[in-house]
């Protein structure tokens, strides 16, 4: 694992690791640890006969007794008090396997569990509900009273869900890492995280914000990246609640939630990121109390003791070998209708092996044993769970050691480092939903006269605490307004007489979706009191709990999300309110009607006041297509550079946008996106047409286009490039080296070369209508060993998507990698390209420019996947197809190119119109300047082409003014990328050509008269015509 040391972190705690994970791309786990920790080992020999002796030399009763794990209180109390005796009696004479704190301080949890942990005979596991905001959610900083004042605890993390805000597995990774290291420091050993429910139901009162989103593959993703963490962090993880527990109206804590859904409707939605996890090694499942008549019929029992749900589908189906823990045994969900005895014995019986704090610990032990002795379970399987935890004690090395050091809190538990990295998770959450009148960021040097009101309960005494300080700080003369449920009409009234002068509002309410019924839980006054503002002055409403909460007041036309109530969303909101942190966090959930996943408005840092020109659509200048209220990539905005300070013509600029519109006018294509780039810094994006045909939904800046053919140079060449300058992939060797089945069908294949592939000499055809009966990478491998070579090697330079599909399989094999896994470590998430992405997630569809009406082989509009029948059929990751990207995302990959590899350190809100999605504080190489220079320049007299990139030729794409020194590509689709390192410049110009049909071909014109008069507008320069 790789360490980097923490510095003095000065005014916002700012983390040296954590630029680095977060700007330059370094991996997630560089936050330091301070002290070494006990890793998760594999059982060796003595561990293995550990096992086994402790299980032969077990009673009955003492087997059963291994299975349960209690819930204690997590709060100091000496050994000696009357407190400690019903711990010690589960401890020494029921002799309980483990058990659960609940909130407590560090040194309090270390001091009781180190207790616990001596009386016990068998070390005790340890579990801890560290789900939602992680170490913070358990061992959490307490208050003194009267006075508030914080006492210090865990690292407190927003809820979940603001992960799913930011998106990105580096922060998933780390979050469980951080988690995982306070829980060993505190004495505990199994997390009961991460929450894989997939939150896709408003009116769920109980998962809400503990899930990552709504979207199964952003909960997977996350997820995933969340086991990984805590594994490297040394801590055991728990998926929970399987089979999912996200589309419930029921907290099952108070009654059975029933969930409405056939096997189909779960292997697609509820039971995807558990089958990742369960891929990923996640060690224990946790299992839902819900009810799934559609699976079990119309008496279906709890999941929880449903063999057909835990056995059948969790075991037998997707191939769960780990620990099984029921959830709490105290929720009425499972104690309404079954004793507490009778309810363990169902959920053994059903596949669980842990009962998880059961009302009665003793009753439970002897329910299970005379179900054992009469037959209806067998000690086998007693054993066989017993042995599932035992092996998971030895892991973790308890047979030899199981007290914790309280150096090890004081040295990891809300450590700087650790805190610094929860405060930038916060910051980066932040989102903003709708901000209809640009209130946001509020400018505090500007006059006006601003009342805050604060909603919250009346029992959360943390709620408002440090928003209210910043508020203060910024704009001291706010008046502040604080009312909860008790707040009489007297009080409303006085709210009320407050706004009377009033010209800002802002209001912040702190209620989560399980207060009251649902998100709506306001009293009608509060709504009355908001609601009417809106109409009379600017209002900004913050949620710092429920995210749904527009839902209760929709007139509002700015919304931003916290995501949580603690001092750290706190902090990050205030920040983001007055700009002095970027505003980047997409919604992981719908807010119905109005807002679907993945929008988000951005705002940059204010460091500086700028004029820019803003980009706007021209079918909304022209009053064609209304302006979506709200959010999303739709209301995102670029700056641009002035073209007179890059050395071009503003006039001539504009041509370029006349040429487009008059080719879409001509039907060239339903849309298009242009940018123009030189000295590093963007002059010209422009956003023409729709998505589609008759969609009423306009391009911007920030549409996805599928590149075709250009995928081969963002993707698989650049990817080759990074590997030749480490040394890793030699050009001259012979394919089958690294790939020794390719070459099955054709003995000439052994002799073709790396290089070869990249030149398009390889002797293989151009492409091959596999799709027709071959599906998934594995039998497209299989195709493309059994293909037979056209023409010898070396011979003639033929265009060959099945040269570029190879080259991507021999990176695969090198860097043990899926292609689009080391495309996002090594190249798009260094640069901040974050909408780059191979297989786009259904909900950017909107956002996706359609390409053609398939009546070939799917028979349908293709859009949202990739149009090359090739790639879509191999899985959507190809060397010669499949991503898909923005005009500013490959603005952000052409200008590193343009400055021989090397991203340079950016902030947009410093240098206008510089390409830069996300701010990097330091420099990041990404290819070596001597591998650029040798993949872009033209290989030999013999054809154009280049290593992977082509050149200017007679009839270039690139037109007659780009000089002999360019280089680019095009896709099928309409797409194109030309930078030209004499001039500085770069033009991308991304179209759907192929929509509704790929008959069209008036794209060809339309890029060359682009690319001539995006040169012709260069004013320092001599411009000449290519001499061929």
């Amino acid at each position: 694992m790789e360490m980097i040391e923490t510095r003095d972190f000065g005014e916002g705690r700012l983390l040296v690791a954590l630029l680095l994970l977060v700007f330059t791309g370094c991996r997630p786990n560089s936050v330091a640890s301070p002290v070494p920790f006990q890793a998760i080992g594999d059982l060796d020999t003595a561990a293995r006969q550990w096992v086994e002796e402790t299980i032969r030399d077990l009673t009955l009763e003492e087997l059963v007794s291994q299975l349960v794990i209690e819930w204690i209180p997590g709060g100091y109390v000496s050994p000696s008090s009357p407190d400690f005796e019903p711990l010690e009696r589960w401890i020494v004479e029921d002799r309980i396997g483990g058990v659960s704190p609940s909130i407590g301080t560090p040194h309090a949890y270390v001091a009781k569990l180190n207790a616990l942990q001596e009386l016990a005979e068998i070390p005790l596991l340890v579990t801890a509900d560290f789900e939602n905001g992680g170490p913070g959610m358990r061992i959490n900083g307490s208050y003194a009273l009267p006075s508030m004042l914080p006492q210090g605890g865990g690292t407190a993390f927003p809820p979940t869900m603001a992960f799913g805000a930011v998106g990105d597995e580096r922060f998933a990774y780390e979050y469980g890492r951080i988690t995982a290291r306070e829980a060993r420091a505190t004495g505990v050993h199994v997390l009961f995280a991460p929450v894989l429910d997939v939150n896709n139901n408003p009116e769920n009162p109980v998962i809400a914000s503990r899930s990552f989103g709504a979207d199964p593959n952003l909960v997977a993703r996350l997820g995933a990246a969340f086991v990984r963490g805590a594994r490297d962090g040394g801590a055991f993880t728990t998926g929970k609640h399987f089979p999912g527990h996200g589309d419930t109206s029921v907290d099952s804590h108070v009654g059975l939630p029933v969930i409405e859904a056939d096997r189909a409707r779960l292997d697609t939605l509820e039971l995807v990121p558990f089958a990742r996890a369960i891929r990923e090694g996640v060690d224990a499942i946790m299992t839902a109390h819900v009810s799934l008549p559609g699976l079990l019929g119309p008496d279906a029992v709890p999941a929880t003791l449903s063999p057909e749900i835990m056995t059948g589908l969790l075991r037998d189906d997707l191939g769960f070998d780990g620990l099984l823990f029921t959830d709490a045994l105290t929720m009425r969900a499972i104690t309404e209708a079954y004793g507490i005895g009778e309810a363990s014995v169902r959920a053994l019986e059903a596949g669980a092996d842990v009962l998880l704090s059961p009302k009665d610990v003793s009753t439970t032990i002897s329910a299970v044993v005379m179900a054992i002795e009469s037959g209806r379970l067998t000690r086998f399987k007693i054993e066989e769970s017993v042995r599932r935890i035992l092996e998971m004690k030895a892991k973790l090395g308890l047979h030899l050691g199981r007290t914790v050091s309280l150096d090890a809190v004081d040295e990891v538990v809300g450590s700087g480092a650790h805190l610094a990295f929860a405060d930038s998770v916060a910051a980066r959450s932040i989102t903003l939903v709708s901000d209809n009148e640009r209130l946001i960021p509020i400018n505090p040097d500007r006059p006006s006269l601003t009342v805050h009101i604060r909603y919250a309960p009346s029992t959360w005494l943390w709620a408002n605490r440090s928003f209210s300080e910043g508020l203060l700080a910024r704009m001291p003369d706010v008046t502040q307004v604080l009312l909860d449920e008790r707040s009489s009409p007297e009080a409303y009234a006085a709210a009320e007489n407050s706004l009377s002068n009033a010209d800002r509002l802002i209001v912040s309410v702190y209620v989560p979706p399980s207060v009251g019924s649902g998100p709506e839980a306001l009293p009608e006054a509060f709504r009355g009191l908001v609601e009417g503002s809106t109409a009379q002055r600017p209002t900004i409403l913050l949620s710092f709990a429920s995210p749904y909460l527009l839902r209760a007041l929709p007139s509002v036309g700015s919304y931003l999300i916290a995501w949580g109530d603690r001092e750290v969303s706190q902090r990050a909101a205030v920040a983001a309110l007055f700009g002095e942190e970027v505003i980047s966090g997409r919604l992981p959930i719908p807010l119905p009607p109005a807002h679907r996943i993945g929008e988000g408005l951005d705002r940059p840092k204010v460091m500086a006041r700028v004029v820019s020109r803003t980009i706007e659509d021209p079918l909304v200048a022209a009053g064609i297509v209304e302006r979506e209220r709200g959010s999303g990539p739709f209301g995102q905005e670029q700056t641009l550079a002035e073209p007179s300070t890059v050395g071009m013509s503003a006039d001539g600029l504009a041509k370029v946008d006349s040429i487009i519109r008059v080719a879409l006018a001509d039907s060239a294509a339903s849309g298009a996106a242009l940018a123009i780039g030189r000295h590093g810094r963007l002059v010209s994006v422009g956003a023409f047409g729709e998505l589609a045909y008759g969609s009423g939904r306009p391009v911007t800046s920030t549409s996805l286009w599928d590149l075709a053919s250009v995928s081969k140079v963002v993707g698989t060449t650049t990817a080759a490039m990074i590997l030749v300058g480490e040394g890793r992939l030699d050009l001259d060797a012979m394919v089958v080296s690294y790939l020794p089945w390719w070459s099955s069908g054709d003995e000439r294949k052994n002799e073709i070369t790396v290089r070869q592939l990249l030149l398009h000499r390889s002797g293989l055809p151009p492409f091959r209508r596999w799709f027709f009966d071959h599906q998934g990478a594995d039998d497209y491998k299989r195709a493309a060993a059994d293909e037979m070579l056209d023409i010898n090697p070396g011979v003639e330079t033929v265009y060959s998507d099945i040269g570029i599909m190879t080259l991507a399989w021999v990176i695969e094999e090198i860097t043990q990698q899926s292609l689009d896994a080391f495309l996002s470590d090594r190249l798009w998430n260094p640069l901040g390209m974050r909408e780059t992405r191979y297989r786009p997630e259904p909900f950017l569809r909107p956002r996706i420019a359609a390409t053609e009406l398939d009546t070939l082989w799917r028979k349908e509009l293709v859009w949202g996947r990739v149009h090359d029948e090739n790639a879509d059929a191999s899985g959507g990751v190809a060397g010669h197809a499949g991503l898909f990207s923005t005009v500013v995302d490959l603005s952000v990959f052409a200008r590193m190119l343009l400055n021989g590899g090397m991203s340079p350190a950016c902030n947009p809100t410093q240098i206008v119109g510089e390409p830069c999605p996300v701010a990097r504080l330091e420099q990041h190489r990404i290819v070596e300047q001597d591998v650029v220079d040798l993949f872009t320049r033209r290989y030999d007299g013999t054809s154009s082409r280049a290593l992977g990139w082509d050149t200017p030729s007679e009839r270039s794409s690139g037109g007659d003014y780009l000089t002999s020194n360019a280089f680019g590509h095009t896709g099928y689709t309409g797409t194109s990328i030309w930078l030209d390192p004499e001039l500085d410049l770069w033009v991308i110009l991304l179209t759907n050509r192929v929509h509704p049909t790929r008959d069209n071909q008036k794209h060809i014109p339309l890029r060359r008269a682009v690319h001539d008069a995006a040169v012709l507008a260069i004013t320092d320069q001599s411009i000449r015509k290519r001499i061929p």
